[in-house]
């Protein structure tokens, strides 16, 4: 018995060292929410008329002005992101939330199951909710002028990650295009080159993206 007892002891830890492996990168953000929660509001945007507004007086501002650069808010950010992702129905998604890092996004949304495309449900394991939480976390970066690329790099639902290649082939039907888990997002045409930081987006007169 006492061996059993250490065999399902072991088991357990490794379990909870792959689950803490596989949700290192949440585990930690809670932690530094936990310990900086003002961080993570300065950081968070949602979108709004009015921030797209001021996102795009800023972009016009930096064309005709000397300026080398001005900085986009959470908010600001978000709102150009929604405006931009062309390729999703409006009424697709709801309560969208962009969270800054280090030229990266977390976006965090509830998808109305109800206006899922049939070639996208057809390809779901399981019969979705109504409202479904879905998580997803990228690298953002400059792709031409008008245009930046997000690279999915986890996706979760439910809060457990899906597979890369389901969430490629998910964009795929989703967009009509051919997709490696890369998503192309409209922005103002003045957007050349950019940089995204916690603190906010570097839009650069210059093309740059540094």
């Amino acid at each position: 018995m006492r061996c059993l007892g250490r065999i399902i002891l072991l088991v357990l830890v490794l379990l909870l060292v792959g689950a803490g492996w596989l949700y290192r990168d949440e585990i930690w953000r809670w932690g530094n929410d936990v310990v900086h929660p003002l961080d993570k509001a300065r950081r968070t945007g949602h979108p709004s008329p009015a921030a797209e507004a001021r996102a795009l007086g800023k972009v016009d501002s930096l064309l005709k002005s000397q300026s080398d650069s001005i900085i986009l808010s959470a908010d600001e950010m978000a709102s150009l992101i929604a405006v931009g992702a062309s390729f999703l129905p409006r009424e697709l998604l709801d309560s969208i939330s962009v969270e800054l890092g280090d030229r990266t996004i977390r976006v965090r949304t509830l998808v109305n199951s109800a206006k899922l495309p049939p070639r996208v449900l057809s390809m779901l394991p399981v019969a979705p909710e109504p409202f479904e939480e879905v998580i997803a976390t990228g690298t953002m970066t400059p792709a031409r002028a008008g245009v930046a690329e997000w690279k999915m790099d986890q996706v979760l639902v439910r809060g457990l990650p899906v597979p890369s290649d389901l969430t490629a082939r998910l964009i795929a039907k989703a967009t009509g295009r051919p997709s490696d888990g890369r998503l192309e997002i409209l922005m103002p045409r003045g957007v050349t080159g950019f940089r995204v930081r916690p603190a906010g987006v570097a839009i650069y007169r210059d093309g740059a993206g540094r």
